[in-house]
């Protein structure tokens, strides 16, 4: 069963305790996003796993994961060309709405013959982090068993979510840092190496006020586009 909630407001402490955990100085392998969810799964009660998700297109990739077995859903989601990811991207979501799956696992059933397919996590939550044209960042908390993320994972997942829609569409962070972080996002999304990622975002920022990040997302969803819809 899919449903959407509300963002519970008034999340102030937990804000200043997220706050708490992040702000230290950055050497300049340290990504904020990879430090955030390691800290997101080890608070949020049922949650195994965290990735920062981006979803349109027919596509589905996420950038940043705490676990493996994430690229294996997001995998799921390209073949079918489906799934709740893309869907509540196709639909549109307000910021920080929430996507609750309580059961991952579903059958296939030609008429014949019934499979039931088990993916390797059970559950969803998922928070917008921005949705606009067909296109929605989220993130994604999974969890091993079903039913076992409700209205305290969203409590506590709007603090990280909030945290993460700064990092990456912000402006406080310093433009070394917004580079760095657009260059990983090329890197995850496109599997490139630094160079190869350099290359590709270094002559679309030659336009005055161009913020890296934003640019790194528009290219890696013109670039999956023309493959998905020739």
């Amino acid at each position: 069963m899919v449903r959407v909630r509300s963002i519970p407001l008034g999340l102030d402490d937990a804000l200043r305790l997220a706050a708490l955990y992040l702000r230290h100085p950055a050497p300049s392998t340290y990504d904020g996003l990879d430090a955030l969810l390691s800290v997101c799964t080890g608070t949020v009660p049922g949650a195994t796993a965290a990735a920062i998700s981006t979803a349109g297109h027919g596509r589905v990739h996420s950038t940043h994961a705490t676990d493996g077995a994430v690229r294996d859903v997001d995998a799921w989601h390209n073949r079918l060309g489906q799934g709740p990811l893309l869907d509540q991207a196709r639909v549109g979501s307000p910021d920080l709405a929430v996507l609750l799956v309580d059961d991952l696992a579903f059958e296939i059933d030609d008429g014949a013959v019934r499979v039931r397919v088990t993916p390797p996590f059970r559950a969803l939550h998922s928070t917008t982090l921005r949705c606009r044209d067909g296109r929605r960042t989220a993130l994604d908390l999974y969890a091993a068993e079903p039913d076992v993320l409700g209205l305290d994972t969203t409590v506590l997942a709007d603090m990280f979510a909030r945290r993460a829609t700064s990092l990456l569409y912000g402006s406080g962070e310093s433009p070394d840092v917004r580079l760095r972080l657009a260059l990983r996002l090329l890197e995850r999304a496109l599997d490139l190496t630094r160079p190869e990622a350099e290359l590709l975002l270094r002559p679309h920022l030659r336009r005055r006020g161009a913020d890296p990040v934003l640019v790194a997302e528009d290219l890696v969803d013109h670039l999956v586009r023309p493959r998905e819809h020739p």
